[in-house]
């Protein structure tokens, strides 16, 4: 578990759960491509590594109230996972804002291929389909 801002263990029972209940929502694959046009997901670059992660849409770090939380997590392919962590575009590696990290987080999260918008705050929409 998480004490005193370590990571949690591996055989942490509530994350283990956690998992299980992604792993079964997700079918254990990543989501990544579900959010993409034709066009997009022809720029994934092929022959990429295809580990999987369960990766927290909001950081553990920051938001240690949804570490559990199943609507959090979600399964990606490790290199996704990372250039949405560092504030890269998942299929460029190009830099993001915070405000296009968090478009690309909501795309994933509800399967959207939407356009990127200046106006909206993507970060509560997406804390709003989280909690």
């Amino acid at each position: 578990m998480m004490a005193n801002g370590h990571r949690r263990s591996a055989d942490d029972p509530k994350w283990l759960a956690t998992k299980s209940i992604v792993d079964k929502r997700d079918k254990r694959s990543c989501q990544f491509a579900r959010c993409l046009s034709a066009k997009e997901a022809h720029q994934l670059i092929s022959g990429i590594p295809t580990t999987l992660d369960r990766a927290h849409i909001f950081s553990a770090a920051n938001y240690p109230d949804m570490i559990y939380n199943a609507k959090n997590v979600i399964t990606l392919r490790r290199f996704i996972h990372r250039r949405l962590d560092d504030y890269q575009c998942p299929l460029t590696g190009q830099t993001t804002s915070i405000q296009e990290h968090y478009w690309w987080w909501y795309r994933i999260v509800t399967h959207q291929m939407i356009k990127y918008d200046e106006t909206i705050d993507y970060e509560e929409l997406l804390l709003s389909a989280v909690r």
